[in-house]
């Protein structure tokens, strides 16, 4: 309901991609969500090393990891993290949700690694 709201009014712009993340990662939830046997936190299921990655492309974020247990600063933290991973430059082509969906889950080898295409595909799905 809040999210809802939040949406409606222009304080939570999310993209089609980061709500089929978001429902993928944790069914839409927020808070302190740990995951991974204690290595990722958040509605969007973010490791430190994700999280030292993307503030290290844009300090500008600021904030510390437990941050990300909050919606809108995960978003922020996914957002900078394939600025840095999800580009043109990298990938050759423009990039597309799937890859993003592979980079999110494997890192910046994702696109070139198996085991990122189910978690993509369960994204993608999502997006209509």
């Amino acid at each position: 309901m809040i999210l809802s709201i939040l949406m409606c009014v222009g304080l939570l712009d999310l993209t089609p991609y980061e709500l089929a993340t978001w429902e993928v990662e944790t069914g839409q939830k927020e808070g302190m969500i740990w995951g991974d046997n204690g290595r990722s936190l958040g509605p969007l299921q973010i490791s430190k090393a994700c999280w030292l990655d993307a503030t290290e492309y844009d300090p500008s974020i600021g904030g510390t990891w437990h941050d990300v247990a909050k919606l809108d600063y995960a978003i922020k933290i996914n957002r900078a993290y394939l600025a840095r991973y999800c580009n043109e430059r990298r990938l050759g082509r423009k990039p597309t949700n799937f890859d993003r969906a592979r980079i999110w889950v494997g890192g910046p080898r994702g696109p070139w690694r198996e085991s990122s295409i189910p978690y993509a595909k369960s994204v993608t799905g999502l997006i209509k």
